[in-house]
């Protein structure tokens, strides 16, 4: 239930924004880092789910749009959330902080989406439990001399702790 709840938390966040335009390139992560003046990463592997949509969202007035990638419809699915590491655009949801990892180069958080109602489940929720409910991997990138530090979430819905890492640290600056 925890998962569906965040699915449709995101999904919501997703549809309800207005949708921000970037054009040029034919390749989306390059159109969307025109004009922005935080960094945007690319995917190199996504655990081979297409890319099902793609947006640049407002994030309220006077802030730059976030970027919202989504592989998949259903499960497996893995959405990548990129925003200016200094505004907070989304919610990745409650869970429990189960390991940390460096992904390209910087610490990250990674979180299982156990059930706080559960408390079984949330007393002992690890790394495995990101394969069976769901998590994400969270941190944010060091500035670059051009561009502004991006806080980067990796959610993975249908896919393993290993799965998401490999995604995570295949992610880079265009």
């Amino acid at each position: 239930m925890h998962k569906t709840i965040l699915s449709t938390l995101i999904a919501t966040q997703i549809i309800a924004a207005s949708p921000v335009m970037a054009s040029g390139s034919g390749d989306k992560y390059q159109d969307a880092q025109v004009g922005l003046t935080y960094q945007v990463w690319k995917p190199t592997t996504t655990a081979n789910i297409k890319l099902t949509s793609f947006k640049l969202l407002t994030c309220g007035t006077a802030k730059e749009p976030w970027l919202a990638a989504i592989y998949g419809k259903n499960k497996p699915q893995i959405q990548i959330i990129e925003t200016d590491a200094t505004v907070q655009c989304s919610n990745p949801g409650l869970g429990v902080q189960v390991a940390t990892a460096t992904i390209n180069g910087v610490k990250a958080k990674i979180v299982a989406f156990c059930d706080p109602a559960n408390a079984k489940q949330w007393k002992n929720c690890n790394t495995a439990n990101i394969g069976k409910y769901g998590g994400y991997a969270m941190w944010n990138t060091k500035p670059t001399k051009n561009l502004k530090a991006t806080s980067i979430e990796v959610l993975t819905n249908g896919l393993t702790y290993s799965q998401l890492l490999i995604t995570s640290r295949g992610l880079h600056l265009l």
